[in-house]
């Protein structure tokens, strides 16, 4: 890709960010590192940005992955983290944060190969969505466990590696 036509979809992929509603304050994501803008109509034909951490060439490296992530991956990982946190405050008796804001990003970054970024993958990104909008709305323990299973299911279709993982985030 020129540098001219990266530059222009960067330019869109701004713009159409800023319109995008603004996350609630406690589900600010500026702990993240700079990720893909994040369109309200995010797909899987979205542009991504490239040369963003995360992107092709571009590892986001972290003490948890020294090798570096994609940009998908470090989204997952901290969905997981998410997860495993909305199970401790629920079984605390807290109120967990709202999770969608920071979900949602599955379906509008870079993958670790860029060709699995397609409509079978944004099919399951959506069907997992909707179980955390569900969550959002109504936390329980079975809303929880079906966003779990979400990511089972997905996993279970294509990178196989953290089944193991998030299965342990089961509430049991």
């Amino acid at each position: 890709m020129n540098r001219t036509l990266a530059a222009f979809l960067a330019a869109i992929a701004l713009v159409a960010c800023a319109q995008s509603p603004s996350p609630a304050p406690q589900d600010d994501p500026s702990s993240l590192p700079t990720l893909t803008p994040l369109y309200e109509d995010c797909d899987f034909t979205a542009p991504l940005v490239p040369g963003i951490p995360g992107s092709p060439g571009h590892p986001i490296k972290s003490s948890r992955n020294p090798n570096g992530d994609s940009e998908l991956s470090y989204v997952m990982r901290q969905m997981a983290d998410d997860l495993a946190a909305a199970r401790s405050a629920m079984q605390s008796g807290g109120v967990p944060k709202t999770l969608l804001p920071i979900h949602r990003r599955i379906r509008c970054s870079w993958a670790s190969k860029p060709e699995e970024r397609n409509e079978t993958f944004d099919g399951m990104a959506k069907a997992y969505l909707a179980s955390v909008k569900a969550f959002d709305e109504a936390p329980s323990k079975q809303a929880y466990n079906a966003m779990v299973q979400g990511c089972v299911s997905c996993h279970s279709m294509t990178c196989r590696g953290p089944i193991d993982m998030i299965e342990q985030l089961i509430w049991r």
